[in-house]
Order: C-alpha cells, then structure tokens, then sequence
C-alpha cells in the first residue's frame, strides 16, 4: 500500500493491493534524464523516455501518486478543465480542435496502457454531465457546437432519459460522453511505477529535489543526499513544491477538493455505472464503485486542512441530490491538493534556460497528464515541437496568496450563483 502524504486515509489506499519499492540513490548518478514529481505527469514522462531508449532517474519527495494523482476522482475523459468555448475563443477554432485532438491522446494512451496490463484498473464506461436546470437551450447550444467541431461520440439526452438512469429531480437533460470511462486511479500509478522501474528507470521515492543548476551543457539536480547529472530535467511537481522550478511553480495555485466512498448501499436512485459529473460552477461528481459504494466528490477552496465535518458535509451534499438515500455512512473521506493555473489549462513546455515542465493538471487531470508525458518525451527525444500548441497558455504569476484569496472568493461567488439559480425552480 502506498503511503499518502496526507494522513487520511483513501479507498483507493484502501483497496490498492500494490506497493513501490524504490531504488536508493547513490551519492551520484549520471541520466540523460532527471524527472523531478511521481505523480502520473511524471511517471508518465518517465515511462515514455526509457520506452525510447533514455536513461531516466525520477525524484519523488514522497511515495508516487501520494499528491492528487492517487486521490482523484478517477475520470478520464478528452478535454481539459477550461471549457473549449473558451479554449477556441483564445486561440482560434482550428487550433483548439489540435489541442482537443491531443487531449483524445492522453485518453487514448490511459486506456492502452490499461489494456495491455493484466489489472482491474478500468471501473466503469461513459461520463454523464447532468444539466442542474431547466433551462436547457444553452446546454443544447453546447451539445451541438461540440458534436460539430469537437467529438461526435457524445449522446444529449432529455428529462426523462437522463431521470431513468439517475433518479433525481434536480437534473433536466445530461450529455454522454461515450469515449470517456472511470479508473482506479491509484492502481494506474502502480502499473506506470512499475512498467517505468521494469524499462530501467531508477525510481528514488522519499527523495526531494532540492535544487538544479545548469554545468556547461549539464544540469545538476541536488537532493539531500546527492546529486543527478543530466542532460534534460523535466519538472512535474504540481503545487506542492512552488520553488523548485520558479517559472512554473509561480504560476500554479493549490486548490483542495474533497472526496468520500459511503458504506455499501442497497439503491434505486443511481441506475447507471458511468461516472457522472454535474453542471454546477463547483459542481459534485461521482460514480458507483464495488460492492455497490458511492465515491462522491465536490467543492473547492484554498484550504490545506482538512475540514473537521468532512464526512458530514459531503454527506449532506449526497442526500441533497438523493434524499432517498438516507443519511448513508461514509466509510472513508480524504483531501487532495490539486494545482491550476490562472488560465485553467495544463502548462507544458520548455523554459529559457532550457528545462522542462508539465504541471497545473487540476480538474481533468488523468487524461492531460498523459498526454503531457507522450508530448515531453517525444519533444526530448524526437525533437518534436508539437507541445508548443500550449504556448498560448504559457505560465505566467498567479499572485501567490492574492491569487489564493481570489480563488476562494471566486468560489464563494460560484456557489451563491449556483443556489441562487436553483432556487428559482
């Protein structure tokens, strides 16, 4: 079982069945690359360089998948957290259809991974994302701009079809995206873990980078213990080490969500084991997992701590939905940290000084992160530039903890809008 950096316990900690043996660094060693962060950016990148023949020493300050890698909702589908109206208003619509085009890849190459193990990794088909009101003409206007220019797997549905599968009275139409599935997500970082360390990467867990300077044409990554001399770093730490690599970790904001997995449930209320997501600015999410338990995930903010009425709180969000539910138990609750950019987009690319960086993967992360890991590896090795179609959303400050109060009040504003909104039907 892998141990979290958080104290609680997770399902996904719960029910893992695997662990990681890392390797113990020398005083030295000497790569073609350094990946510094063992959440799926960085085992991906690291798998995808050592596949091609790189030598590859990745730096975990933790045990992999400890950060919101190994504690997410377990979605993946194409696309990104920043809706692609706005994606195509930024950049234009033949770029934002190359830019979802990569994000079919990184869904893709989840699922072939999935495919060529012998693992019970892939829980369940299809996300639902279910209308939270009756005015359903701009949510159809969507339906038909996405199925025009975007995907065509994706199935509108009315009232009643969508009531049939999720019985509730706060949804009035849903959207299928057919492509899409649900995963265990702590169970994929094994796999990748363990098919990066079976290719011949040294995997150093509980092993921070301190720091990297640039020797000549080297860099010199420094941990506690040692040092790795490389010819490329590529930096994947999300939010939890801000200062590592200064470009990228200013330009990343901690955001916390939270999640539970009820006890096992005898119900009629969910009929369907698609993952479902609704249309809430801070929307809820969740799925059925084994033995019939509900995981179910929601709200954001900018607090690290754990809230001391967790299970209470997303318990009364779950009967808020489905009072026919009762007041179920809730038999695991955890945080995890997830980081964004301002823009909501993923940041990949390659700084002045010639490093490498895959981050910000915050709220469509599963697919992102591998698409991230196929672009670096491929741009490092075949010197491919395809992951320059990001630099429109190039890293830039986040104001630090201005831009963590702005975060929180915008999340504030969000939330009034959305009962504001309900409460008027």
């Amino acid at each position: 079982m892998a141990q979290s950096v958080y104290d609680d316990l997770t399902w996904y900690d719960a029910t893992a069945a695997g662990s990681t043996h890392s390797h113990e660094l020398p005083a030295r060693v000497d790569c073609d690359v350094c990946v510094v962060g063992g959440g799926l950016a960085g085992l991906t990148t690291a798998l995808e360089l050592v596949r091609r023949g790189k030598t590859v020493v990745l730096l975990e300050a933790g045990r992999v998948g400890s950060g919101a890698s190994g504690r997410s909702g377990g979605f993946v589908s194409n696309g990104f957290a920043l809706g692609i109206d706005e994606i195509t208003r930024i950049v234009g619509l033949e770029a934002a259809r190359e830019l979802y085009a990569l994000s079919r890849v990184g869904t893709d190459y989840v699922a072939a991974q999935i495919a060529a193990s012998d693992r019970t990794i892939r829980m369940g088909e299809q996300l639902v994302l279910a209308l939270r009101h009756p005015n359903t003409s701009s949510f159809r206007s969507g339906y038909d701009y996405i199925t025009r220019h975007f995907d065509k797997d994706v199935l509108l549905q009315d009232r009643e079809q969508t009531r049939e599968a999720i019985k509730t009275d706060r949804y009035f139409a849903s959207l299928v995206f057919s492509n899409a599935f649900h995963i265990h997500p702590l169970r994929y970082v094994h796999l990748l873990y363990e098919s990066a360390m079976a290719h011949g990467a040294i995997v150093a867990e509980n092993t921070r980078a301190v720091s990297v300077s640039k020797i000549g044409e080297f860099y010199e990554v420094l941990t506690a213990k040692g040092l790795v001399r490389c010819a490329h770093v590529v930096s994947c730490v999300s939010s939890f080490d801000p200062q590592f690599h200064r470009p990228s970790g200013r330009a990343v904001l901690p955001v916390t969500t939270y999640i539970a997995v009820t006890e096992p449930l005898e119900q009629s209320s969910i009929k369907t084991r698609a993952a479902i997501a609704d249309t809430r600015r801070a929307g809820d999410y969740y799925r059925l997992v084994d033995n019939d338990r509900l995981l179910w995930g929601g709200k954001i903010t900018t607090r690290r701590a754990r809230p001391r009425h967790l299970s209470h709180m997303i318990r009364k969000n779950i009967v808020e939905v489905f009072p026919e539910l009762g007041w179920p138990r809730i038999d695991y609750a955890w945080v995890g940290q997830m980081g964004y950019a301002l823009h909501k987009m993923p940041l990949i690319g390659r700084d002045g000084s010639g490093q490498w960086f895959a981050t910000a993967f915050g709220g469509h992360g599963i697919n992102t992160t591998a698409m991230a890991g196929v672009l670096i590896a491929s741009a490092i090795v075949d010197g491919d530039d395809t992951y320059r179609r990001f630099e429109p959303f190039a890293p830039r400050w986040a104001f630090g903890t201005l831009g963590r109060l702005g975060v929180q009040g915008s999340y504030w504003w969000m939330r009034a809008r959305d009962h504001w909104e309900e409460s008027r039907h």
